[in-house]
């Protein structure tokens, strides 16, 4: 295998290994789950038994030859990886794209991490787009200097970023998904597959990566974590079954600061709408800023499970479980499935680069008046609407 920490998954990689065993690799494959379950790893891993000189009976890469080696330091000739890349100074030019040298260090390092880690997510600063140069670039290099003794594999890391804001790359790329060259697999990995055009989906076989129990990733934690990282069952809960979520959590002490921020936001006055406006403005990493309001969203449908009946117990995040009977007996009229949106409208205005004090002061003003039961979304900002 390539990455020896790693969960294993079985049920998963027996359907992989049977179309590698019966000779039936589709052309494309689309890996879709949460992030930190598995996706990136598996895609390697997959990469590397197409391509191993010495697979193992169990039909796992070997490790060792020269093509898994080369997987490892991600140098391999016919393995090919794409980016969403910052688009201020990564352009395209008539060899390819051009990266510039900080953007190919902070990869390269990403590359690192993620072999020492197979669950450390690989992402770029300020990288909100896959561009068609990507593709038209890929294109060339499958039809022109394509092995004929290997696969060839492109993994489209966080895929979905090829349709948002415009789906040009993703139509580029059907063109080759339909007729690609011999021996050539394509696998694109996301989170979001809901954002990924119907022709494209179409034309993949679908891989769902379910997330992790609790006690995977604290069996995970203890065996392969020389750190002494501390594990408790509120952040395990908080990580939503993500081995690289829960990293984060305790190397951002994001429990603690989520715990204080549900506080701040649900609360008869506005007095705290600074307070929560400056620690967002503080946080440089959007996915994080997404990590936070994707929890909020997950508190607000606890909050709603619990407006129905107090004794329900599949919430999500027990731990708050007094945080929200505290706030049902202040708000107990909240309009919750209203709230929910909002809090998706702002991770949407964020998306689409809307100013994020813009976008978070205009979801703290509409969740205030949700709270108090109404539906209509009457203070929707007219600077976030004409931006």
């Amino acid at each position: 295998m390539i990455f020896e920490k790693i969960i294993p998954k079985e049920n998963i990689w027996d359907k992989l290994r049977i179309t590698y065993k019966n000779n039936k690799i589709p052309n494309g494959y689309i890996f879709f789950g949460n992030d930190g379950v598995g996706k990136e790893a598996y895609s390697i891993e997959l990469a590397a038994l197409l391509n191993c000189k010495r697979p193992l009976s169990d039909l796992h890469a070997c490790g060792t030859c020269r093509s898994c080696i080369s997987i490892k330091s991600f140098q391999h000739e016919d393995i090919h990886f794409i980016h969403a890349l910052p688009g201020s100074k990564n352009k395209p030019s008539s060899n390819g794209i051009k990266i510039d040298s900080k953007t190919f260090e902070e990869l390269n390092n990403n590359y690192k991490k993620k072999i020492k880690n197979p669950y450390h997510k690989i992402k770029l600063a300020n990288a909100n787009t896959i561009s068609i140069a990507s593709i038209r670039e890929i294109k060339k290099k499958l039809f022109l200097s394509k092995s004929d003794q290997n696969w060839s594999v492109v993994i489209i890391f966080d895929a979905h970023k090829l349709c948002v804001p415009k789906a040009e790359p993703a139509n580029a790329l059907l063109k080759i998904l339909e007729e690609p060259p011999n021996k050539t697999l394509f696998i694109l990995i996301t989170s979001k597959i809901n954002l990924i055009t119907s022709t494209i989906q179409s034309r993949c076989q679908k891989v769902f990566f379910p997330n992790f129990k609790g006690m995977e990733i604290e069996e995970y934690i203890r065996k392969h974590n020389d750190d002494g990282m501390a594990i408790d069952s509120s952040s395990l809960q908080l990580s939503n079954g993500s081995v690289s979520e829960f990293m984060d959590i305790i190397d951002n002490d994001m429990l603690e600061k989520f715990q204080h921020l549900i506080k701040k936001i649900y609360r008869k006055d506005s007095n705290d709408f600074e307070s929560v406006l400056s620690f967002f403005n503080k946080i440089k990493d959007k996915d994080q800023i997404n990590s936070y309001l994707n929890h909020f969203i997950i508190s607000t449908k606890d909050i709603y499970l619990l407006s129905l009946d107090k004794s329900n117990t599949k919430i999500h995040y027990a731990f708050l479980s007094e945080t929200y009977i505290s706030i049902l007996s202040t708000f107990p009229n909240g309009n919750w499935i209203r709230i929910i949106g909002i809090i998706n409208e702002s991770i949407q205005d964020i998306h689409r680069n809307i100013n994020l004090s813009l976008a978070i002061y205009n979801m703290l003003i509409n969740v205030q008046y949700c709270l108090e039961g109404n539906s209509i979304n009457t203070f929707k900002s007219d600077l976030i609407r004409d931006l």
